[in-house]
């Protein structure tokens, strides 16, 4: 499992070489002495050097994880590190801070390197296991809230989408419930009712297509009045938008539909006042 972005942002990596050395420095002075035990060379040395010492060892500190971090930076250009490469890179950042530490120390205090480094290895343990904790903590709570506010605007985005294809496209299920076609409600033009079957007119970017599927127009009442289609006729809904006029002749009502190779749709004299009063508006 990959580590999240936000572990190799360069702003957070600036922020945490500047508060390890910060913190060391204020538990060093709070927690006097450092190296706890009997009184050794160590302790006793540090101790009188400590207003020197201490402001170096927070400078090692500080380039070592500088230098670190930047390293990270440009290797996850390419890389993304795993949890388990994440976790042994803190741990290289630790052991080597350790032995700077220590090479100073034994220069300074002339003391043996390798006698001083198990006590430093300790000590600086328990000197950054505080600071890494909380940076990993801080992380963690970032990456989780980044990932949250990223599902909501997904979720959102999604919803605005349904709720954009829900009022814009209509559904055309056969009698079993199986949804056969799904056209823009502003293309389909009519549905006309032929025995158990119901043909649906419309059109497809200028193509005229007629698609019957077996179920009654009885059946797609309530389907047909939501998408804008309205009822003129016992075997036929229009579209009143692609209507382009009214005509009145002997035999009855009719509608022209304003696109070439549709036939006028008959209007029944019990939708023919509603359907002008529509049409009108």
């Amino acid at each position: 499992m990959r580590i999240s972005e936000q572990y190799y942002h360069i702003k957070n990596n600036i922020l945490f070489c500047i508060a390890v050395p910060l913190f060391i420095m204020m538990f060093i002075v709070i927690y006097q002495p450092l190296f706890y035990g009997e009184a050794n060379a160590l302790q006793l040395g540090w101790q009188q050097h400590i207003s020197f010492c201490l402001p170096v060892v927070c400078a090692i500190v500080l380039v070592v994880l500088g230098l670190s971090r930047t390293l990270l930076c440009v290797a996850m250009v390419r890389h993304s590190l795993s949890r388990r490469e994440w976790t042994l890179w803190q741990i290289c950042e630790w052991v080597v801070g350790s032995l700077f530490v220590d090479l100073f120390l034994s220069l300074f205090l002339h003391l043996g390197f390798f006698a001083l480094l198990p006590q430093l290895l300790v000590t600086g343990f328990s000197l950054v296991v505080i600071p890494y904790v909380c940076y990993w903590l801080a992380i963690e709570l970032i990456d989780r809230d980044l990932r949250l506010r990223q599902s909501e605007s997904l979720v959102d985005e999604l919803r605005r989408g349904v709720e954009r294809n829900e009022s814009g496209m209509v559904r055309f299920a056969d009698e079993k419930g199986n949804v056969k076609l799904v056209v823009g409600a502003d293309r389909v033009i009519s549905l006309e009712s032929a025995g158990n079957y119901v043909t649906i007119c419309y059109d497809d970017e200028g193509k005229l297509v007629r698609y019957s599927l077996r179920n009654t127009l009885k059946a797609m009442e309530g389907l047909a009045g939501t998408s804008g289609l309205v009822r003129c006729h016992r075997s036929y809904f229009i579209n009143l938008s692609h209507v382009r006029t009214l005509r009145r002749t002997p035999q009855g009502i009719y509608a022209e539909i304003g696109h070439a190779g549709v036939d006028d749709i008959p209007v029944s004299k019990s939708y023919a006042s509603d359907l002008i009063r529509l049409f009108g508006s």
